[in-house]
């Protein structure tokens, strides 16, 4: 090998490390372009999304939140008649119980523990027959499992039941069938 052909081949190397290296910095700079674009798509999907709330805000009036949940729970897949004619039978902190022609609903805070209501307590009378929490079913509703201005009406309606109670943005419901044997409550 000659000299020339050293210093070729040294130039050959150092061209194909400039050219990656140049590579490299595009790739990068269009890797940062990219996620710029995301993080600008990002926020103007927010932003859009809290203005097309605030618009549906302003437009929503619960009145009566028992037509409300019917209405809601209408949209639901539940046993027939189950959301005709309800009627609040008690309510206890963060809780709504509901009973209906054909069973019973139990609406309550997601951070509540719905134990204490079916032993009772010196705090709350016992509302839930023994076992029934294993036999109920249990929906969450939320913006993500309803429709995107729940929270919204919910808060609306929940400050109707309970106006000294800071609102949820989410709910569970329990719910049984009258066909279920759950006891006398």
């Amino acid at each position: 090998m000659t000299e020339f052909d050293l210093i070729l081949a040294v130039l050959l190397i150092a061209g194909f490390a400039l050219l990656g290296a140049l590579i490299t910095l595009g790739n990068a700079r269009q890797a940062r372009a990219i996620r710029e674009v995301g993080e600008v798509l990002h926020r103007w999907a927010i932003r859009h999304i809290q203005l097309s709330r605030a618009v549906a805000a302003s437009a929503i009036q619960i009145e009566d939140p028992i037509a409300w949940l019917q209405e809601a729970l209408a949209r639901f897949p539940l046993p027939e008649g189950l959301v005709r004619e309800l009627a609040p039978e008690r309510r206890g902190p963060g809780w709504v119980l509901l009973r209906s022609r054909s069973g019973k609903l139990l609406l309550i805070r997601p951070e509540i523990d719905p134990t204490p209501l079916e032993r009772g307590s010196r705090f709350t009378s016992p509302v839930l027959p023994k076992g029934s929490l294993r036999k109920a079913r249990v929906l969450e509703l939320s913006p993500v499992t309803a429709w995107p201005t729940f929270d919204l009406e919910l808060s609306q309606a929940w400050r109707r039941w309970f106006p000294e109670d800071p609102p949820p943005d989410r709910v569970r419901l329990l719910i049984w069938p009258e066909g279920a044997e759950l006891g006398s409550s």
